[in-house]
């Protein structure tokens, strides 16, 4: 045992200065989250989502100016949800061909005795025309409140006090994407490039075998995800409003440690089955991005379409989220018992996915001395 442990340091010293020679071999793990951070934040709104819209008003009256004046005031907890661009008829029928209004929002003469408004769209599609007619029907839900025709008001309660901003929580869930990314990729760029360096030969001729190296690697791996994840961290501390709390951080990255073991373990098998880095690759750095989309890393599980729900339910690597989301963003004060037992025993299995790796790779055939 202590022949594999200092075997197992070895490989450990020997991949840390590999590392420092070969920063590509974090490259991934860093710049992943990091991309996925920004497109996220920018696609869906995290510091904004108000849409550019035209307001005719051919009433000009005062019940129309009503209306105008509560879509002017709905709004998110971000911003206002319309931001008018244009009041005059030709440029905003103009606009809304271009595709360059949201939609346009008409009062014809007859509003006061009809009570219509004519709402115009650009080529949207069915998602984008439920989220409209949330929007536009709050902004009517205003003005009937507050002309008394409403006879039935929901008090929605959307925001409470301890609740996290979309970016905060985009940037949670990123930085555990990160040391998971960093974990598998790590291992997984370390034990390939065993083969395509050539030194696998020296592995399986020195005397405790590709084994110990293989346990070797997943004890970088581990080690350093912790430092790949740190971009993301300090990214979404700096830019994104993500604030933990200091002992739910150290919880949370205590907790990670077994994960990123098993990660790390995976990371090696997956590494020794494919051979090459590069096509070990894209599978794990797609399979992570689904992961956070699809998985409770974007928005909870919960508020996700029947097909994620039921995708998460199976899939291990979205307990991740589900779990650690909480105690990161205070909702939760430590991980249940029964949470530490499955991080403890996905640890026992990742180590013995890299010790099966490193009997694949005593027992795989050897091509021009590999």
């Amino acid at each position: 045992m202590n022949e594999t442990l200092r075997a197992a340091l070895a490989t450990h010293r020997r991949n840390t200065r590999l590392l420092r020679r070969r920063p590509d071999l974090v490259a991934q793990g860093v710049l992943v989250p990091l991309v996925v951070m920004v497109l996220s934040a920018v696609l869906f709104g995290a510091w904004g989502d108000s849409w550019p819209v035209g307001m005719v008003d051919r009433a000009k009256t005062e019940q129309s100016a009503r209306v105008l004046d509560a879509f002017e005031e709905s709004s998110s907890n971000v911003e206002p949800y319309f931001r008018t661009i244009e009041t005059d008829p030709e440029k905003a029928e103009s606009m809304i061909r271009d595709g360059r209004l949201q939609l346009l929002v008409e009062i014809p003469e007859d509003f006061d005795t009809t009570g219509r408004v004519e709402i115009t769209t650009y080529n949207i599609n069915t998602d984008a025309t439920k989220n409209l007619r949330l929007r536009v029907e709050d902004a009517l839900n205003i003005h009937d409140q507050r002309s008394g025709a409403m006879t039935v008001a929901a008090d929605l309660r959307t925001v409470q006090p301890q609740d996290v901003t979309r970016s905060a929580y985009i940037a949670g869930s990123l930085t555990l994407l990160a040391l998971l990314l960093g974990a598998v990729l790590l291992a997984a760029n370390l034990f390939a490039m065993e083969h395509e360096g050539r030194t696998g030969k020296e592995l399986l001729m020195s005397p405790r075998g590709a084994g110990a190296a293989a346990q070797g690697t997943v004890l970088t791996a581990t080690a350093v995800a912790y430092l790949s994840a740190l971009p993301t961290f300090l990214t979404g501390l700096l830019l994104f409003g993500f604030r933990p709390d200091p002992a739910a951080l150290g919880l949370v990255a205590l907790f990670m440690l077994p994960v990123l073991v098993a990660a790390a373990g995976l990371g090696v098998l997956l590494a020794q089955v494919l051979r090459e880095h590069r096509a070990v690759q894209p599978p794990i750095i797609l399979t992570a991005i689904a992961t956070f989309f699809v998985c409770g890393g974007f928005v909870g599980v919960d508020g996700m379409p029947p097909v994620a729900r039921a995708i998460s339910e199976w899939w291990p690597a979205s307990r991740i989220f589900e779990w650690a989301n909480p105690v990161l963003h205070r909702f939760s004060d430590s991980f249940p018992a029964g949470q530490w037992v499955w991080a403890v025993v996905a640890a026992l299995l990742g180590v013995l996915a890299a010790a099966w790796a490193g009997r694949r790779e005593q027992a795989a055939p050897r091509n021009n001395g590999q």
